[in-house]
């Protein structure tokens, strides 16, 4: 039973927490209400934090005004291949680094890690230099092919959870006559589903996201992303928060919906993955 020097100390630790969310909660839950809000609403003194009446006609009118059903529709298609290409790609190599033998390993998994602190914006050049060689400019190859490639942050994402799996499970399948792959595919894959949904969602949110690659890649409106589209939007109507506010959220949604369904594998994937050399 908790006593009351308990009570108090922990209505002090959630008291806490709600100081330091505050900062972060009330930016989201402004344009939750603004997106619902009659312009006269939005612009009211004092601020009017609850819609009276609420209106649906925001949503309706700023759908309108861009092609919003052909952003999203690209959005879906660039995050779900990329998503595709890493979860086909670094489970597979952070597996390899950590069960499989093979001398060097240990250089070659610090020299993939150094590349993380390489910032994007050295690479830019060059790689567009080498789209553009390619002739892959203007399509969705440069914004998804590297996923293919495996990604360093969630290669040691991966190396670290398969470590915490006994080794025992591996070499009892090798007696029973599995290869490497086999072993991988029906032992470490299954086991990892916490590491794969919390690497799924850190993926999403980054493909999705991705205002930069769009930018320098995509050239023609009707392959627009949402991030690229909204910026335009933004530009237009930057002083209509009534679209503008709506249209954002409507961005927000598919991100809060997989981080709700998935929360609680990713919170364990998270807890259960070894952060040690």
């Amino acid at each position: 039973m908790m006593t009351r020097n308990d009570r108090f100390f922990r209505g002090i630790y959630y008291a806490t927490l709600i100081m330091l969310a505050a900062p972060f909660v009330l930016p989201f839950l402004w344009m939750v209400s603004t997106a619902f809000k009659s312009p006269s609403q939005i612009f009211a003194d004092p601020p009017q934090w609850i819609p009276n009446p609420v209106t649906l006609d925001n949503f309706t009118q700023a759908w309108g005004l861009l092609d919003f059903p052909l952003l999203f529709r690209n959005s879906f298609i660039v995050t779900g291949l990329s998503v595709f290409g890493t979860l086909l790609t670094s489970p597979l190599v952070g597996y390899a680094f950590a069960t499989l033998p093979g001398r060097g390993k240990t250089f070659w998994f610090n020299l993939m890690l150094a590349t993380i602190m390489i910032p994007s914006a050295i690479t830019l050049i060059p790689l567009f230099v080498l789209f553009s060689k390619l002739g892959w400019v203007d399509t969705y190859l440069p914004l998804v092919l590297p996923s293919f490639f495996a990604n360093a942050v969630y290669v040691f994402l991966f190396r670290q959870f398969f470590r915490t799996i006994p080794m025992d499970l591996f070499e009892s399948a090798e007696l029973d006559g599995c290869n490497p792959w086999q072993a991988y595919w029906r032992i470490a894959l299954p086991l990892a589903r916490p590491a794969v949904s919390a690497v799924a969602v850190f993926a999403f949110i980054g493909a999705w996201n991705d205002f930069l690659g769009p930018l320098v890649y995509l050239n023609t409106a009707d392959k627009y992303t949402v991030s690229l589209g909204l910026s335009l939007f933004q530009g237009v109507y930057y002083t209509q928060l009534e679209y503008l506010m709506p249209m954002s959220l409507a961005a927000l949604l598919p991100v809060l919906a997989l981080f709700i369904f998935s929360q609680h594998y990713f919170v364990e994937g998270v807890l259960t993955t070894r952060f040690e050399g």
